[in-house]
């Protein structure tokens, strides 16, 4: 009987270990991924206490209390994770498919045995929470609807390893030079997204120093495989939404405003104008305009462009989003963290313009 007692109370201490452990990582997964004003907002909206002038002050006296009250739960924190986490930092690639195809990819029975394949338990709405994978590792599947149009959003953490040069040592007498790295790890989120009208979103995070995404790319979709093949998708061009936004750029003017723009022939030949202060837009510019129009043609294209998607409430602008549209054809990336909401807007724009 003792012995049983003692095996009961170990089991609920382990229990209790456990559950502060996975309640330490969410929040620190929380803290990296969002603003300590989002977090604000979120306790705000469920009338839970608020205040707080630092992460520490937030945990230890607004959540944990609120979790020992009943009044929060993992689950709204699983939540708050999931509307911040992989928004946002990202090179967005944009593809499609046949609907048919699309809505066949999608079924969420088919989705949930491929992932149970993969050793991914699938059939909890609660994501895996885990830091830095040894491997990568999928770790939520969403189902979601839209009107008419349904979705199923994939979400794989990535431990990415990178090495930052600390120190240089020349020996003479010994002839030799030495380098010193520091080693460092990144959490990496990619995101694939399949509507089922056939647009397919891949958001692969944004790497220092990278400006190309080709091999993340190529991996991203060999681990997708087989619940979404690559070779069932073509690139969806964004040329069309380069040249659109800047020929509506007086009608656009509350919504987008340019702060690079640079047109490329077909021999490689190139114009760029940009502006010097970040305030500065180049539609406000005549002269840049008329520039720009005497090199465009029909064989000349917009290779890329920096611009901000505006967000504007009560005639007011509340933020600009910081939007690249370079690299790939189908490609666009979003430079800083954002929310869902703000994301979604920004994709709206993208697909809308184009």
């Amino acid at each position: 009987m003792p012995e049983e007692i003692a095996a009961e109370n170990l089991a609920a201490l382990n229990s209790m270990v456990a559950r502060a452990e996975n309640l330490s990582l969410l929040l620190k997964l929380i803290e990296r991924s969002t603003s300590i004003a989002v977090v604000r907002d979120f306790l705000k909206n469920r009338d839970i206490a608020h205040s707080a002038a630092s992460w520490d002050d937030l945990r230890a006296k607004r959540i944990i209390p609120a979790i020992d009250e009943g009044k929060l739960t993992f689950a709204d924190l699983f939540a708050l994770l999931r509307r911040t986490e992989g928004f946002g930092r990202q090179h967005i690639f944009l593809f499609r498919c046949p609907v048919e195809r699309a809505v066949a990819m999608i079924a969420e029975e088919r989705v949930r045995n491929l992932l149970l394949e993969k050793g991914v338990d699938a059939a909890g709405d609660d994501p895996l929470v885990v830091d830095l994978p040894p491997v990568p590792t999928f770790v939520d599947v969403r189902f979601e609807q839209v009107g008419d149009t349904k979705s199923m959003t994939l979400k794989e953490i990535e431990k990415r390893t990178s090495k930052k040069l600390k120190s240089e040592v020349t020996d003479d007498e010994a002839m030799t030079y030495t380098r010193v790295y520091k080693v460092e790890h990144q959490r990496a989120i990619n995101v694939a997204r399949l509507w089922s009208n056939g647009l397919l979103e891949v958001r692969i995070a944004s790497r220092d120093n990278a400006t190309r995404y080709h091999d993340e790319l190529t991996h991203f979709f060999n681990r997708l495989k087989p619940i979404i093949a690559r070779n069932e998708f073509v690139d969806v061009s964004l040329r069309q939404l380069k040249k659109n936004l800047w020929a509506k750029r007086a009608d656009l003017q509350n919504l987008v405003k340019f702060s690079t723009y640079t047109l490329q022939d077909d021999e490689g030949m190139s114009l760029r104008a940009n502006t010097v202060l970040s305030t500065d837009d180049l539609a406000g510019s005549e002269r840049i305009a008329n520039s720009l129009a005497e090199f465009n043609a029909d064989t000349v294209r917009c290779s890329d462009s920096n611009i901000y998607f505006k967000i504007v409430e009560q005639g007011e602008i509340v933020k600009e989003i910081h939007v690249l549209l370079n690299g790939e054809d189908n490609e666009f990336a979003v430079t800083a963290a954002i929310t869902e909401e703000e994301y979604e807007y920004v994709l709206r724009q993208v697909l809308h313009h184009n």
